[in-house]
């Protein structure tokens, strides 16, 4: 086997990885991209791409723009990414339907985890950290109040600014992409919409067309601004991210009843009679100890692998 094959399928199965993570609420993809040493590579080429390869492409100049823009790295990523998405999407729709509390306890387990992860990065604690901290906190109670009670409701223009915030998150080590849209309330539309436009049903074609503009607009317009404010800026750009997260841990929680539009999520949230009685009571326990474990597992093999 070639080299350069074996190079590109290596960035493959990294790019599943990555793709696993972004699915999942809680796993950062830019943890396991710093985890699997590609993370410098994949921000450096993505911030790389410009109009110039329009250029190249009518000028017939395939094999400068391959090189040129390390295209045979970012497509072997992507494709990967897109690999463990598809698949993932399958199994996650059925166990939200099918095991929603075991599902969704995992789920907070993770996101509590990546809390604890978060304020440990934060070196520096004083009146302008606690105050983007509390800037976060509010803004998420504000989404709270405003969460789509359905998730049928949500329109092709919510879906485009959620692909413009996901997507940027997913960049950042530490931060979920895909908690970012179970914050917005998009998080089950993304997943039915991308299970329906692989069986090729042209009434979600909108939805997802909109989700991919928005995410592609994204990394053009904010991923350099976003990795500026995590480089120089980070404990005041973490702490605004761990205020949202704190914020928004009701949103997780596995015991809800039904919402309305009429009524806000807080007064839905209930504890199963019996507590330790109660069976899922203690599978959601369970789940929640699970999730804890995997997040403080991938922090100590990112630890490790900058140590190597």
């Amino acid at each position: 086997m070639k080299k350069g094959m074996l190079s590109n399928i290596i960035v493959f199965i990294k790019g599943m990885a990555m793709g696993i993570a972004d699915i999942i609420p809680g796993v950062s993809g830019g943890t396991i991209a710093i985890i699997t040493g590609i993370y410098e590579e994949f921000l450096s080429t993505l911030n790389n791409i410009n109009l110039k390869i329009i250029k190249l492409l009518f000028k017939g100049k395939f094999k400068f723009l391959w090189r040129e823009y390390n295209l045979s790295f970012l497509s072997s990523l992507i494709l990967g990414i897109l690999t463990s998405v598809i698949l993932l999407s399958y199994s996650i729709t059925y166990l939200i339907v099918n095991y929603p509390i075991i599902l969704w306890s995992f789920f907070l387990g993770l996101i509590a985890s990546s809390i604890i992860y978060l304020f440990k990065e934060i070196k520096i604690w004083n009146r302008k950290t606690y105050l983007f901290l509390y800037i976060g906190l509010f803004f998420s109670l504000v989404m709270l109040t405003i969460y789509p009670s359905k998730q049928e409701e949500v329109s092709f223009i919510y879906l485009f600014f959620c692909g413009m915030i996901s997507i940027t998150a997913m960049l950042l080590p530490g931060v979920s992409g895909a908690y970012i849209l179970v914050l917005l309330g998009a998080y089950e539309t993304i997943l039915n919409t991308l299970k329906e436009v692989i069986k090729f049903n042209s009434d979600y074609f909108l939805n997802f067309f909109s989700f991919i503009v928005g995410a592609i607009l994204s990394i053009k317009l904010f991923s350099k601004l976003l990795t500026w404010a995590y480089k120089k800026h980070k404990n005041y750009t973490l702490s605004c991210l761990v205020g949202f997260m704190i914020g928004s841990l009701p949103n997780l929680w596995p015991w809800k009843s039904e919402l309305n539009s009429e009524e806000l999520l807080f007064s839905k949230l209930y504890i199963p009679v019996g507590y330790f009685m109660n069976a899922d009571f203690r599978k959601g326990i369970l789940f929640i100890l699970i999730g804890i474990l995997m997040i403080f597992i991938l922090e100590y093999l990112a630890k490790k692998s900058k140590n190597v």
